[in-house]
């Protein structure tokens, strides 16, 4: 399977996670290059990158966007990676900052294309649907909002649940804790926005 990680301006310390290719999305190329991440490509209008823009041209094929456009830079980001047929796309660092920006970003979870990850350095946020998981221990908590009615179970954690059926008004799902080294998530039906979370990290 493959994977690349879409690098926002707003990471700090970008993670190196083994067999993934990365992409600077504007500035977020810098923080490749500070890292001494190679970068498969960097898109942006650069409005962020200042004078480092020639740089970033010169470490990596870089596409230039214009500054009025209909697209956010990781739209486009996402939709490079998805011409070039990777399977997994995390776009990183993309919860925080200016909160249009990152609603932008879950839209683009919700909306273009469920598939795809957003992370930070205490967050990650997908969509899941019917089916089995098995969520490793790896953040603090572990929270479910439906994104349609749905009906689910949890074990391995603080607050189990046994075919519950969850609409998209339920909140009381949020905020568990993974008490085992996993915990065990069965989705009967429906769709969930699964979001690990962790207060610990500095």
């Amino acid at each position: 399977m493959s994977v690349i990680v879409l690098v926002s301006p707003l990471s700090r310390q970008v993670p190196l996670l083994e067999g993934a290719d990365y992409a600077g999305v504007d500035a977020g190329a810098l923080c490749c290059m500070r890292q001494g991440i190679p970068m498969v490509f960097a898109i942006g209008d650069f409005d962020t990158a200042g004078t480092e823009k020639t740089r970033i041209a010169l470490s990596t094929e870089c596409h230039v966007l214009p500054c009025r456009k209909n697209e956010t830079d990781m739209e486009s980001a996402l939709l490079d990676a998805k011409a070039r047929g990777y399977d997994t796309i995390i776009l990183y660092g993309v919860l925080q900052g200016r909160f249009d920006h990152t609603m932008a970003n879950l839209y683009l979870l919700l909306h273009r294309d469920p598939a795809i990850w957003l992370m930070d350095e205490k967050n990650r946020v997908r969509i899941i649907g019917k089916g089995v998981y098995h969520i490793r221990k790896e953040y603090r908590y572990l929270s479910f909002l439906a994104l349609e009615d749905s009906c689910i179970s949890e074990s391995g954690v603080s607050y189990p649940l046994t075919r519950r059926q969850i609409s998209v008004q339920d909140i009381y799902t949020i905020s568990n804790e993974i008490t085992a080294s996993s915990a065990r998530i069965e989705v009967h039906s429906g769709r969930l926005l699964m979001m690990e979370w962790d207060d610990q990290h500095e």
